[in-house]
């Protein structure tokens, strides 16, 4: 494998609830109740939902209004960026040493998410997850998980084959997303979106009980210390 694709909330990042709480924010940001009677089945439609881009997160649960879904999204992204500025986001256990593994192994880490490329490099950037580059659907025509265009981004970016590709993600949306591209291998990661039987259900070849067992799962030495780059903003590689 010459290319690692780390899915971000869930898998690298702890969730936590951080996600459907934003989820929370944006729809009150546009008006919609997020208690009383209804909140329980928005919520069930919103953990349904939650593996997708925010944009369709939130299409989906205002009815398809676009409009609304835009200002919910802005102030679910908003939420989380005040979040990791105020050193709330934390990475999984074990994510920054393995993601530092990976690379001193002369692989490329590629970090993608559901989310703006500013969210995304900003959350990154606040859990300190060491990585080469950081891809949202923005960088590929708003085609983010589960199409397959932001594996093939990374992919074709570190220029390697899709089959020299690992895939890790917590959801069904980054295990198919990896099938869709040709990725070499698509491994399954506990603790976020599914749990490992939907996981391998969807088509992962392994599920690993964190991030933190990657390295290994490649036949890599263990991870040493953690060996952060700067992040310098969407789609550019770092040294």
């Amino acid at each position: 494998m010459r290319l690692a694709v780390v899915d971000l909330v869930g898998t690298a990042l702890v969730d936590g609830g951080l996600a459907l709480d934003a989820v929370r924010r944006g729809l009150a940001g546009v008006g919609v109740p997020v208690v009383g009677p209804r909140a329980p089945a928005l919520e069930r439609q919103a953990r349904a939902a939650m593996d997708r881009p925010v944009p369709r997160i939130f299409a989906d649960l205002l009815d398809g209004d676009l409009r609304r879904a835009r200002v919910a999204a802005e102030v679910y992204e908003a939420w989380l960026r005040d979040e990791a500025d105020a050193g709330r986001v934390r990475p999984t256990d074990g994510a920054a040493p393995a993601m530092s593994a990976l690379r001193e192994a002369e692989l490329v880490v590629a970090v993608v998410g559901n989310m703006s490329a500013a969210t995304c490099t900003r959350l990154v950037q606040a859990a300190g997850l060491p990585a080469d580059l950081v891809l949202a659907p923005a960088d590929v025509g708003g085609r983010g998980l589960p199409e397959p265009d932001l594996v093939l981004r990374a992919a074709a970016t570190a220029d390697v084959e899709p089959a020299d590709v690992v895939v890790a993600a917590d959801s069904v949306a980054g295990i198919a997303a990896a099938a869709r591209a040709g990725a070499g291998l698509a491994l399954g990661v506990l603790g976020g979106a599914h749990p490992a039987a939907t996981l391998r259900a969807a088509g992962a070849h392994d599920v690993l009980g964190s991030l933190a067992e990657l390295p290994a799962r490649l036949g890599l030495p263990q991870p040493g210390q953690d060996s952060s780059a700067p992040l310098g903003g969407s789609g550019a590689v770092m040294p």
